[in-house]
């Protein structure tokens, strides 16, 4: 035991899983007499690093501590200081059972756990929860999704390759290959060292490897042969998982997240998929937080903007313990059921429910190169040709690039380079005669053909200012593994955003056929994009098509009246 001042920590604590593998924890403990609610993280980036358990996701221990609160952090099966062999996600639920299990035996537990922490450590909770074990009171999940196939590894049939790659350069990989080597024959070892060592120099490189999946590869990272398939991709999203396990759930859940995340969907559908067990919204005990983060940056600057001091997630570890305090005592949490930052005004804001309550759909039909609120009365088709070896490059967006701890392409960014490039078409609105919230999920519908015998078709929504500046807002994709020839009715997902534009901008919409390396680049060829080589890579060409019989449009969520504003996220609801 460690002693700290005003706690002490037990180290390396050992816990025993059904399967009799043994998983070690750090136990920090108030430094007082007697039992004590505790909150658990189940990690798998090492218990010890302060950045992870507690940086990342917005909890601080010692605040914890002086509240009341005993903290367990526990290496995960397969990783750091836990024994066994890790395999991405397969054990979390009973894991996170037996862990939970052990802990109500324990003298310093009350008998009443909550569980915490980001991304992967989001998901132990998550599918801890889908089992629903004896005395979990509560989870809080932060930049995380419901999903791990769709949502996480999957968009509408394409990779999230940089996210995948970038998982297995930067946290993953190091430490499993350590602990695998010495199994391993000295060639193979070999080569999956030296792949690992070329992956972390040049991440850019890794992304453009051709074929993507090979024997290197699944010797440095052997789950990656069923992330890079090409059919669980396709199968993904008809793939539920464990939503409607959680949907027979009870305890509350404070989901948070953020709009330049790329499990931001994810997290909209898990709070979504809670928020339905109640009809009455106010029966309902789930919070919704909605920031303007990205994946590993929890600051006030996102993209290429400052979003002013109550941007960065500073105020969420007393949200957070203030929502277990409310559990614990069979209470509503005294703030509103969603909260929500927008960009445009840089402002946040409460609402009583989500969707947001007054949504209306709002339709901006493509005319030639235009946005416009009819269809036109012509026929009218724009062309281009889509070369898969020279994508079009992500630019901004909820993405993961360049990586953890830098972020610096995610959020909203300059699309000046690649609105000249001739693969991609623009279509622009006139300006806007008064400001238009835009606060839920966009979409666009597309008529489109490709000469190709596959297509990608990419979408992303763009606010253009007065200075003729376009800034990249929300970003998505279908993929389309069989095409005819013909035109055929696509609908792009785009996904969530909250954003305001303002008197005098133009909205704008991109389409291309490619946002490399955020996502895997269609051979366009009917191959397989995980297992083809440079050659069976084949250029195509790529129609978009609208009129009357045929109205591409897209499709943006309107707030008819504004919510209030809320200075960051801490709010006091008045008695």
């Amino acid at each position: 035991m460690t002693r700290n001042g005003p706690f002490s920590i037990l180290d390396s604590v050992e816990i025993a899983m059904r399967d009799g593998v043994v998983l070690r924890a750090d136990i920090w403990l108030p430094d007082t007499q007697g039992s004590w609610p505790v909150l658990l993280q189940r990690t798998p980036y090492r218990k010890e690093d302060a950045f992870g358990t507690q940086h990342i996701s917005a909890l601080d221990f010692r605040v914890a501590l002086r509240r009341g609160y005993a903290i367990v952090v526990q290496d995960s099966r397969g990783r750091f200081a836990s024994d066994g062999t890790f395999a991405p996600f397969a054990h979390e639920a009973t894991d996170g059972q037996d862990t939970i299990a052990w802990l109500r035996q324990q003298s310093f537990c009350d008998g009443q756990i909550a569980m915490f922490g980001a991304s992967y450590v989001g998901a132990t909770q998550v599918l801890a929860a889908s089992a629903q074990p004896e005395g979990l009171v509560a989870v809080s999940p932060h930049l995380t999704t419901a999903r791990h196939g769709e949502t996480w590894a999957y968009r509408a049939g394409a990779i999230e390759l940089g996210f995948l790659l970038l998982w297995i350069i930067e946290s993953l990989g190091p430490e499993d290959l350590a602990r695998r080597l010495p199994g391993l024959p000295v060639d193979i070892a070999e080569r999956a060292s030296g792949l690992l060592e070329q992956m972390q120099c040049d991440p850019t490189a890794a992304f453009s490897r051709l074929p993507i999946i090979d024997d290197d590869l699944l010797a440095l990272a052997p789950y990656a042969a069923d992330w890079f398939s090409n059919a669980r991709a396709t199968a993904a999203a008809q793939d539920r998982e464990q939503l409607a396990a959680l949907a027979d759930t009870a305890m509350p859940f404070l989901v948070s997240c953020g709009w330049n995340d790329l499990f931001l969907e994810g997290a909209i559908e898990l709070f979504e998929t809670v928020r339905r067990r109640r009809e009455r919204a106010q029966d309902v005990r789930d919070r919704l937080i909605i920031g303007p983060w990205s994946h590993g940056n929890p600051t006030d600057w996102q993209g290429d903007f400052w979003l002013g001091y109550a941007a960065s997630t500073a105020g969420l570890s007393d949200e957070q313990l203030d929502f277990f305090d409310a559990v614990r005592a069979d209470a509503q949490a005294a703030t509103p059921m969603v909260r929500y930052f927008r960009s445009g005004s840089n402002s946040w804001h409460a609402a009583p429910d989500w969707p947001l309550p007054g949504t209306a759909q709002r339709n901006f039909f493509l005319v030639e190169q235009d946005l416009r609120e009819t269809t036109g009365n012509d026929f009218w088709s724009r062309a281009y040709v889509s070369d898969p070896l020279s994508p079009v490059p992500t630019v901004g967006g909820a993405d993961f690039l360049p990586g953890l701890l830098l972020g610096r392409n995610s959020g909203s960014k300059d699309q000046a380079a690649i609105e000249r490039r001739d693969d991609m078409l623009v279509f622009t609105s006139a300006a806007l005669e008064a400001d238009l919230e835009v606060t839920g999920l966009v979409e666009a519908v597309i008529w489109a053909a490709s000469s190709g015998r596959s297509a990608d078709w990419t979408a992303r929504l763009c606010d253009v200012e007065t200075s003729g500046r376009s800034l990249g807002l929300v970003d998505g994709i279908y993929r389309q593994n069989a095409c005819d020839g013909g035109p055929t009715e696509i609908a792009i997902r785009l996904g969530h955003i909250s954003h305001l534009f303002r008197k005098g901008h133009r909205i704008r919409l991109q389409l291309a056929s490619s946002n490399f390396p955020r996502f895997d680049r269609n051979p366009q060829s009917g191959l397989p994009s995980t297992q083809t080589p440079a050659t069976g890579f084949e250029t195509a060409r790529q129609q978009i098509q609208g009129g009357p019989t045929m109205p591409s449009r897209l499709l943006l969520p309107v707030i008819l009246q504004e919510f209030p504003r809320q200075h960051g996220l801490t709010v006091t609801l008045p008695a």
